[in-house]
């Protein structure tokens, strides 16, 4: 059975696999590897999916539909054949279509699909993604964002050079970015941002409200007949332009002929809206990703909309450098999904590979506001861009003397108020009956690469409450796997066994210094701490080789300190003789020392939701200190 990769996309679908060594893009009935995500409805046939609806957009809008994907999760609902279809269900439409292709080219079964997604789709998007998937007989572990795809094909082509990209994908619904590092075998996804409204679709939209406004028309009164045509036309001299400098727009309307220029100026002009809107997502990238546009080696172009010659203009202004374009701009994400499915098939060429990835969106809990207002506010418990998996345990307490339970609510976004971001469940427990901010619980997150949740609430008489929250739909036997997975706990790189080692040793020589010596060592340990602490692969490998080749100074001098206060004599006989182990017990000390540091690290305290003020205390060892008070 084959594993496939599937670009869901909003204008174009696509199917890939690695076959034999190599990579192939899976081409449908009429040869084209070019998929239409449309769906449209005949009387007395039954439904159209792909190319087939596509066409009857003009004809038909009453019956066909397309661009469904930016309401994948949403209640939006399209009317076919006398009854209403969700985003989810259409999108099903197209994905069963996709799984039969790839059955009759490769001749097999399909096992397993990879599907992509935008990485800015929350929960619920994903979830339906997933939904749909399962609808069309094809069984999806994994979710992969269309950017990570990109950034994966892009390393696959560019060779094993350390670079750092942004990967710009623009599609015909939505827009994502990505901050990207690629180093030995590793591509570390370090940032995202997008929109999932921002796409060729709102350039279309902007070159048909061009044209009505040119020859005096108004569009609300325009019959759906007479706005497909315009809007046709639109998109046909949009994709002109990028081969000349000018298109020509005619098209007869209500019996009116009607005429406009539309050349690369003017197109510029009518983007500038969604330009603005580009630019700040570039800023909260960069922002995010703690960075700046003179550390980025290349500009990774994605997407069919991002061929416009006025959107590569305006990049190369606004980041003063020449965008890559990776073969054809709208089968880069499939190629990259393909990649992935052979990773997951364990291909001899690219099994090695490592791809990770960031959570998208923050997660938290409601926490009481403190301003009097009856607004829950959110707690962040995992940031957004938190490198996957990621887990964190915070403690948060009551507000109400001697009240008896605390209600933990679950929510996904940025937003102030938990009302304004995605809920996602909640978790229940008793405390014990004590006055205000003494009774306490312990809430743990933690989230895998597969957008799977798990949260562990714990009061302080040792009882315990959890909820998996998966975005797809999980057989009884699955939940109790991942349950048991996601209960182990995960160790973040500072409390790995080897890194704790590490730190011991930097310690040990930290106590026997003074002076300017201890201040440069007490620097080291904060730099080497803050690299582990931040979860990124790249940061955590560069501290331990920093860390590696400080050490090495330290021994050296150390060596030398030795031998000059004996005189020369560096021969350490004498401990054999004596009785003496081979290993230097004050080492072991230290290393005990930095353990009973590291059992206090997670004791803080926050306010809870319902009615459930927050206190918190101070964390050590990279834990994100806060003070709810000033926060709320």
């Amino acid at each position: 059975m084959a594993i496939i990769g599937i670009d869901l996309g909003t204008t174009n679908s696509l199917a890939a696999c690695w076959r034999d060594g190599r990579l192939e893009l899976i081409p449908g009935e009429d040869g084209e590897v070019l998929f239409p995500s449309a769906v449209g409805y005949v009387e007395g046939e039954g439904f159209l999916v792909g190319a087939a609806a596509k066409e009857r957009l003009l004809t038909h809008p009453d019956d066909t539909v397309a661009s469904f994907k930016c309401f994948m999760g949403t209640a939006k609902e399209y009317s076919l054949g006398g009854r209403a279809y969700t985003p989810m269900e259409l999108s099903a439409m197209v994905l069963e279509r996709l799984r039969r292709n790839a059955e009759r080219v490769l001749q097999e079964e399909i096992e397993e699909a990879i599907v992509t997604v935008p990485a800015y789709f929350n929960d619920r998007q994903r979830s339906d993604t997933k939904k749909a998937a399962q609808v069309a007989g094809l069984k999806v572990e994994r979710l992969i964002n269309e950017p990570s795809a990109a950034a994966l094909a892009y390393r696959m082509a560019a060779g094993q050079e350390d670079r750092t990209l942004i990967v710009f994908d623009f599609g015909g619904g939505t827009l994502d970015l990505s901050y990207v590092e690629c180093f030995e075998n590793v591509i570390e996804i370090v940032a995202v941002a997008g929109d999932n409204h921002l796409g060729g679709d709102d350039i279309d939209r902007a070159i048909q409200s061009y044209f009505c406004r040119e020859n005096g028309l108004v569009e609300e009164r325009l019959p759906l007949e007479e706005l497909a045509r315009i809007r046709h036309l639109a998109e046909q001299c949009k994709c002109a332009l990028a081969s000349g400098g000018r298109a020509d727009m005619e098209l007869t309307v209500g019996g009116k002929a009607c005429r406009a220029p539309l050349t690369e100026d003017i197109l510029f002009e009518l983007c500038m809206p969604l330009f603005g809107k580009m630019k700040q997502l570039f800023l909260h990238l960069l922002e995010d990703a703690d960075s700046r546009v003179s550390r980025i080696d290349d500009l990774v172009m994605v997407g069919g909309s991002s061929r416009l010659g006025v959107v590569k203009r305006f990049l190369s202004e606004l980041l003063g450098k020449e965008p890559v374009v990776l073969d054809e701009t709208d089968r880069v994400v499939a190629l990259g999904a393909g990649i992935y499915a052979g990773i997951r098939r364990r291909g001899e060429e690219i099994r090695d590979m490592l791809l990770t990835d960031v959570c998208p969106f923050t997660l938290g809990i409601g926490i009481r506001n403190r301003s009097g207002q009856d607004k829950n506010v959110l707690s962040p418990m995992i940031e957004r861009n938190s490198t996957l998996p990621a887990s964190c345990r915070n403690r948060f307490v009551t507000t109400g003397d001697y009240q008896r339970e605390i209600l933990v609510k679950i929510y996904q976004g940025e937003e102030y108020y938990v009302d304004d971001n995605v809920y996602l469940g909640e978790v229940a427990i008793e405390v014990a009956l004590k006055p205000a901010g003494q009774a306490w619980v312990d809430v743990q997150f933690t989230y895998d690469i597969n957008g799977i949740l798990h949260v562990s609430v714990e009061n302080e008489m040792g009882e315990r409450r959890q909820i998996l929250l998966a975005n797809q739909a999980l057989s009884a036997e699955e939940l109790e796997r991942y349950t048991k997975e996601m209960e182990k706990i995960m160790l973040p790189p500072i409390e790995q066994p080897e890194n704790r080692e590490m730190l011991a040793r930097f310690l040990a020589y930290f106590e026997e210094s003074t002076g300017e010596r201890r201040e440069r060592i007490g620097a080291m340990i904060g730099s080497i701490t803050q690299g582990l602490c931040s979860g990124r692969k790249k940061a955590v490998r560069n501290a331990w080789e920093t860390a590696r080749a400080w050490l090495s100074i330290l021994e050296e001098s150390r060596e030398t300190k030795e031998e000059r206060l004996f005189d020369g004599r560096v021969s350490y006989d004498w401990y054999e003789e004596e009785g003496w182990d081979d290993e230097d017990e004050s080492r072991d000390g230290g290393k005990e020392d930095w353990d009973s540091k590291d059992e206090n690290r997670n004791d803080s305290e926050e306010g809870c939701d319902s009615g459930r003020e927050p206190e918190r205390r101070e964390r050590e060892s990279g834990q994100r200190e806060e003070d709810c008070e000033n926060r709320e």
